[in-house]
């Protein structure tokens, strides 16, 4: 997690169109400020805590980078009104519907609960906005698209995932 390579790896819309796709993944690990690198840090931290049984160390990077690359990618794709962006919350948002859903299919009442919580928190962004006192506080405009991105492609892993595990019936 990186604040003083910002200008060199955050997405930048223009320097990926010349070529540089490494800022699509690079972009998730710098941040605007201490105050938004502490919060995404918290976030990795309190989603290890609630679903480290789903992951060894390398699955989790896996998912990590991929959910970092489809939440950057799909900025690229289909915001076009985002220029710059840093920060890990769009993959923070996916790993938490992963675990959501993760939890839910291992039988536990709490991923009901986190993916109500995903899908508020993240539907109530895109309906009402982000909150002006955290845009504040990281000194930058909130990506709703990312969490919205983000969302997705937890899901989507999640789904895949699933469909790879499922034993055929005989």
């Amino acid at each position: 997690m990186l604040l003083h390579f910002n200008i060199d790896l955050r997405f930048d819309r223009s320097a990926i169109i010349e070529g540089q796709w490494y800022r699509i993944v690079t972009s998730n690990f710098v941040h605007s400020n201490y105050a938004h690198l502490l919060m995404n840090m918290a976030g990795v931290g309190a989603l290890w805590l609630l679903h480290h049984h789903f992951f060894n160390v390398a699955k989790y990077w896996l998912y990590l980078v991929t959910m970092s690359f489809a939440c950057t990618g799909l900025i690229f794709i289909f915001s076009d009104n985002i220029d710059i962006y840093v920060g890990l919350s769009g993959t923070l948002h996916g790993l938490l519907a992963y675990g959501a859903i993760k939890d839910i299919q291992d039988k536990e009442k709490t991923g009901y609960l986190l993916l109500i919580g995903v899908l508020g928190k993240v539907g109530y962004e895109q309906f009402i906005g982000a909150s002006a006192d955290l845009e504040q506080l990281i000194e930058s405009r909130v990506a709703i698209e990312a969490h919205l991105f983000g969302m997705l492609s937890g899901f989507a892993i999640a789904a895949i995932e699933f469909l790879l595990n499922k034993k055929p019936k005989h």
